[in-house]
């Protein structure tokens, strides 16, 4: 716990000594801003903590709308209730260790609740999420690879029907609302080595972050499952540049989802902290400029617990790290300068250089998306992405795993999405024993 307080405290120190830009104010009564930040704060699904409370506007962007009035009172409260539900339903027709088809879905909700009106605390705020995951893995069931093809697949211990408690925390903003830090019950990869272009494919080495770092270190946890001790900062040092800095608790079974999201322990059988820290350029995001927008980001994390030795069987070795860039850029916009139409070209990498502890050293993978592909589908986003990733030479008869993948968003409207999607493993897990296998399906993605 000392090592949450030395966060905060890192963190208000930063603060005192630099200006930053203010983020958008979050009143419900203010008009809906869609930014490439934060495209749709009506989704909690893999939504950014720095966009949970935005206002969006519930009666284009939600099935159910205003609840006949109830939506609006509530945010007259400052609570506002978000949910959604993502199904994929995926087979793989040859390769793999066997033929098989699996739906894995997740219906995930939250309710982030302004606490000024309350208390009286300008900036403080309160976030509490949970989900519903159901289905197989079809990467772990029958094809026997290591990237999940399904990032819906959201069930702790390879379960087939989970409710989880999700992020639990305390929010506040300071300094012009320059600086968020945030408390409680996290998930690393909700916050750090995402951007929001990964959120248009379906293979969870992309969406929404780097497989390695989280096969690497399972205490660098996404939600749904898991969520951990942990404090987070995220300061906006300049319009255009952003730091976020995190330290975490390393029990991974708290991390797995353990206990339905209630494992609450701080130890057992871990030590140390999980440390991250993350430097964003927010290239042409402010409302003045024109240019084609872009983000970059560089980081890294480093766990002081012990893992086991893939290099002396029976033994454990002490702590790891890793370093990370993303970057996501348009390069052809097609309309004006509020137009999300174009082009946007984007890729990744991940190193964990001690190969005696790290299962997948290096990782490296880039692709594209088109939205308005198609004329007359302005929303519709067509992508394309691959990835690969090396195993540890301490892996006996592994090499590396390739993934491609290609697919095609039909937003029906801005709260219902079908995505027919298609995937390509070369060497599953590394391994010449298991046939290339070939992924074929689609997602329906529905916000409430």
């Amino acid at each position: 716990m000392k090592l949450l307080f030395f966060a905060l405290s890192l963190c208000v120190g930063i603060s005192a000594t630099a200006h930053g830009q203010a983020n958008p104010p979050t009143n419900p009564s203010s008009s809906p801003h869609r930014s490439v930040r934060c495209p749709s704060p009506a989704d909690p699904w893999q939504l950014y903590f720095e966009c949970r409370g935005r206002p969006f506007d519930f009666i284009e962007e939600t099935l159910t709308k205003d609840w006949g009035g109830f939506r609006t009172e509530l945010n007259r409260l400052g609570i506002t209730p978000t949910a959604s539900y993502t199904a994929q339903l995926l087979g793989n027709p040859s390769g793999g260790e066997s033929k098989g088809f699996t739906y894995a879905g997740t219906l995930q909700a939250s309710i982030f609740w302004d606490l000024h009106k309350l208390l009286r605390i300008p900036g403080l705020s309160f976030n509490i999420g949970a989900a519903w995951s159901t289905g197989k893995n079809l990467s772990a069931d029958y094809i026997g690879n290591s990237f999940t093809v399904q990032s819906a697949y959201g069930s702790p211990g390879n379960g087939t029907n989970n409710l989880t408690l999700g992020e639990t925390y305390l929010q506040q903003q300071l300094f012009s609302n320059s600086l968020v830090i945030a408390v409680g019950r996290l998930a690393p990869a909700n916050t750090f080595a995402t951007i929001p272009v990964f959120n248009n494919y379906l293979n969870a080495g992309i969406n929404p972050a780097p497989d390695s770092l989280g096969i690497n270190d399972p205490t660098f946890t996404l939600y749904p499952p898991g969520a951990e001790w942990g404090a987070q900062a995220i300061y906006n040092i300049s319009p255009a540049f952003q730091m976020a800095v995190g330290v975490f608790n390393t029990n991974q079974s708290s991390a797995g989802g353990g206990k339905g999201g209630l494992d609450f322990a701080l130890q057992q059988g871990n030590r140390g902290a999980l440390s991250v820290v993350q430097l964003n350029y927010l290239f042409n995001h402010a409302p003045e400029d024109v240019g084609l927008p872009g983000q970059y980001s560089f980081g890294g994390y480093y766990d002081s617990n012990r893992f086991s030795s893939l290099r002396i069987p029976n033994s454990t070795e002490s702590g790891t790290y890793s370093i990370y860039g993303m970057f996501q850029q348009m390069v052809y916009r097609d309309g004006g300068t509020n137009s999300q139409k174009g082009l946007t070209v984007w890729g990744k990498t991940a190193l964990a250089p001690k190969s005696s502890v790290n299962t997948i050293p290096y990782f490296v993978g880039g692709g594209l998306s088109y939205q308005g592909l198609i004329p007359g589908r302005d929303n519709d986003i067509a992508s394309a992405g691959v990835i690969y990733g090396t195993f540890s030479r301490y892996i006996r008869r592994a090499t590396a795993e390739t993934v491609i993948e290609m697919n095609y968003q039909i937003t029906l409207n801005r709260w219902l999405s079908i995505t027919p999607d298609i995937q390509y493993v070369f060497r599953p897990s590394g391994s010449s024993a298991i046939k290339n296998a070939l992924v074929l399906g689609t997602q329906v993605a529905v916000v409430f």
